[in-house]
């Protein structure tokens, strides 16, 4: 018989080849010369020497398979013996290893294990129909109601269900729903995440803070809206845009109709660029008219530092509150004001205010508080203009300390009075008048 060519094993086949080998390798008694060592024997030797060699795995079972074939045609001792030498030259196999594997039928193909058989697939088609009824819910809220939903779509001739399906019904757990609606077709689409509201974004794009109490630093302004709807939100009506600054007191005020991000937006922009100081931050409640991308990119363009009140908490806006109730409401009330000569008419008279609040009324500064048991006093500054709190503090731009030193020179103050009093006076006429005054 002609040699078999040498085949080259792979380390992987020969450490299955090794595994092999120890099934065999726990008779330590030699066939032919007694007890001896492992380590000396010949399960040693040979696996060692088959070792120099390699196979892959799937040639060295194509290999054993064809072996086999011709060990079972082979006739005679010898001419098995003439294979068991090849083996144990190829494969470094023990001889009495090739005999066992020789003789033994080869390794049949793992048994598929069978799942149980299916049940309840007589109540199936009234599960569908219940689920269709109940809008595709879920396992978990679908199987406590099956038998109940199926005997009213039975009472309205809406499904066939005998008794021995009603009866499957009751019987089916909750894992066995699941698994059979979840092979059954969808027609409602899944419910897809709802993205998030814009205003939740910008929300987290702004974050909560307040000004110390005792912040030094002009330009910190606080800003607000007031609506002037006679005690009614229903319809379009005028606001009053105020801003103030908490340092100095310095305020400015500008009405618009209505309370759209953009119009608000841009009466901010006119109030901010005539301020006297460079403006560092800015304060707002949570309404939509602040909290929008208009005023986010203006402030960062602008590297202005834009936080916003807590919920619910005007206090955190204390400052342009408490200007809102004395130079807002007490000047121009609670009417409703709806047309557009009321929004001219509230500009006009914001022109005087504005001036003769900043340049000519004083107001007080509270600089410290102490607490007595349950008593707490305040102590205030030096009744100051808010323009003598800027200049104080040399924070007013060079080119408009001049202009505003100009203006507070030539400026009348009782004269300014009476102008803004006889503006207030026309604040109950009709729309017409208040066109002429505004004029």
């Amino acid at each position: 018989m002609s040699s078999t060519p040498r085949i080259r094993k792979t380390e992987e086949y020969r450490e299955a080849d090794w595994a092999c080998q120890g099934a065999a390798s726990t008779q330590l008694v030699c066939y032919r010369g007694g007890s001896r060592s492992l380590n000396a024997g010949c399960y040693r030797r040979s696996v060692v020497a088959s070792r120099e060699g390699g196979l892959t795995v799937v040639a060295g079972r194509e290999y054993v398979r064809v072996m086999r074939e011709r060990y079972r045609r082979a006739v005679g001792r010898a001419a098995k013996g003439a294979l068991l030498d090849e083996l144990e030259r190829v494969l470094g196999w023990h001889r009495k290893h090739a005999i066992r594997a020789m003789a033994s039928a080869p390794a049949r193909a793992p048994r598929v294990r069978r799942g149980r058989p299916r049940q309840y697939l007589a109540c199936l088609s009234a599960i569908e129909r219940v689920w269709e009824a109940l809008d595709y819910c879920c396992a978990e809220r679908l199987q406590p109601h099956l038998v109940r939903v199926a005997r009213d779509l039975v009472r309205c001739g809406e499904l066939e269900a005998p008794a021995e399906v009603l009866e499957e019904l009751s019987r089916i757990s909750r894992a066995t729903v699941a698994r059979r609606i979840a092979e059954l077709p969808r027609p409602k689409p899944r419910r897809q995440p709802v993205a998030p509201h814009p205003q939740r974004l910008l929300k987290t794009a702004v974050p909560i803070g307040r000004y110390a109490w005792d912040e030094g630093r002009p330009g910190a302004l606080e800003v607000d809206l007031v609506e002037h709807n006679g005690g009614s939100s229903s319809g379009h009506y005028a606001a009053t845009l105020s801003v103030v600054d908490i340092v100095s007191g310095w305020s400015r005020r500008r009405a618009v109709l209505g309370k759209s991000q953009a119009v608000v937006h841009e009466a901010l922009q006119w109030l901010l660029s005539g301020w006297p100081t460079r403006v560092w931050g800015l304060h707002s409640d949570n309404g939509a008219e602040f909290l929008n991308n208009h005023l986010v990119r203006y402030c960062q363009r602008h590297a202005i530092e834009y936080h916003r009140s807590r919920a619910y908490r005007k206090n955190d806006n204390a400052h342009v509150e408490q200007k809102n109730r004395q130079l807002v409401r007490e000047v121009v009330g609670y009417a409703r004001y709806e047309q557009h000569a009321d929004v001219r008419w509230l500009n006009g008279v914001y022109e005087l205010l504005d001036v003769y609040v900043n340049l000519v009324l004083p107001s007080q500064k509270l600089i410290e508080k102490t607490r007595d048991g349950a008593k707490l006093r305040k102590r205030y500054d030096t009744a100051r203009t808010p323009l003598e709190r800027l200049q104080a503090l040399e924070a007013i731009e060079p080119q408009r300390q001049v202009e505003l030193a100009a203006l507070r020179r030539d400026l009348n103050p009782l004269a300014l009075k009476r102008d803004l009093d006889a503006r207030l006076e026309r604040r109950a006429s009709p729309p017409a008048a208040l066109a002429e005054a505004a004029d």
